[in-house]
């Protein structure tokens, strides 16, 4: 029996990154934005890619993957994505660990998240037609 894939997982990890926003719970909001968008992003790594690109499967950094998803796609990064995945690598981080200065998130950044989550997984759905 097969596991189950990147993508469902990325899929799954979407689907609960909305239903904790809906219920008022925005940092899980945001870590699970960052999962499906880091999942997504290895889905095409281990799609296209070759052994060589499996050492990005044990990253979180979402900019250092998403560099070596437009490698091989031969596409140029947008800078707005490197920006968006640089804060959803935050939002991952700081409300996952302990550290000096933890964040909370608002329901305006947990909204942002997903906005972000939605279209880069829309481009990555685009890269794979």
């Amino acid at each position: 029996m097969a596991g189950i894939s990147y993508l469902e997982y990325s899929n799954r990890d979407y689907k609960y990154a909305k239903g904790m926003f809906d219920m008022g719970y925005y940092d899980p909001c945001g870590r699970f934005c960052q999962q499906s968008v880091e999942k997504r992003l290895k889905s095409y790594i281990e799609t296209h890619g070759t052994t060589d690109d499996m050492n990005f499967f044990h990253t979180h950094n979402l900019g250092r993957i998403y560099t070596k998803v437009c490698e091989i796609a031969d596409v140029t990064p947008d800078p707005v994505f490197r920006g968006w995945l640089a804060q959803l690598t935050d939002y991952y981080f700081d409300t996952n660990y302990p550290k000096d200065i933890n964040i909370e998130l608002t329901e305006s950044m947990a909204e942002e998240a997903l906005y972000t989550a939605r279209l880069v997984n829309e481009w990555l759905d685009g890269l794979c037609e």
